[in-house]
């Protein structure tokens, strides 16, 4: 039995590092999306957020696992009616464990972060973009709803068909 927890272990040991690793092209994809979101290459674009997302299920993937193989170490450890959390498997095991396991979820925490920063970043950038375009488009567009060439166009003074006459 303690042979299997420590296979289970070292299984649970590889993916985290599978998972920091495809941490670690994320962020380096999200990086090239900035760059081809500031440049303006739409299918370069396109390409990268397509990469993105099969990097996301990729990791989704490898976290379902992470998640099976410590409820798998908490039954083994005949502790599966217990909280079945990361941190509840951290406090069943030998210090040396305890550090290692500790030390991948703060990695694993820290590529999260920067991530998501950079996925913020290319967010605003993506707002900020959003609203130079409608202020820049605006008036272009003002103007032309205004263009008595404009087809449908009723003129805002003149009352509609359907008006009541309030003169009595």
């Amino acid at each position: 039995m303690m042979k299997d927890w420590k296979e289970d272990m070292d299984l649970l040991y590889q993916l985290f590092e599978q998972e920091a690793s495809n941490y670690h092209r994320l962020i380096k994809e999200m990086k090239i999306e900035s760059k081809w979101l500031r440049e303006g290459d739409t299918d370069s674009l396109m390409k990268s957020v397509r990469s993105i997302e099969e990097r996301i299920k990729t990791i989704r993937i490898i976290e379902e696992e992470i998640r099976r193989t410590s409820e798998t170490i908490l039954n083994g450890l005949g502790k599966g009616e217990r909280d079945r959390t990361l941190s509840c498997l951290s406090s069943l095991l030998p210090p040396t464990h305890q550090t290692r396991l500790s030390s991948y979820q703060k990695t694993l925490n820290q590529l999260k972060a920067w991530a998501g920063q950079i996925n913020d970043q290319n967010t605003t950038f993506i707002r900020e973009y959003m609203a130079f375009l409608s202020e820049l488009i605006s008036p272009l567009i003002g103007r032309w709803s205004e263009s008595t060439g404009y087809p449908g166009h009723k003129s805002p003074s003149a009352s509609p068909s359907y008006a009541l006459n309030r003169e009595v």
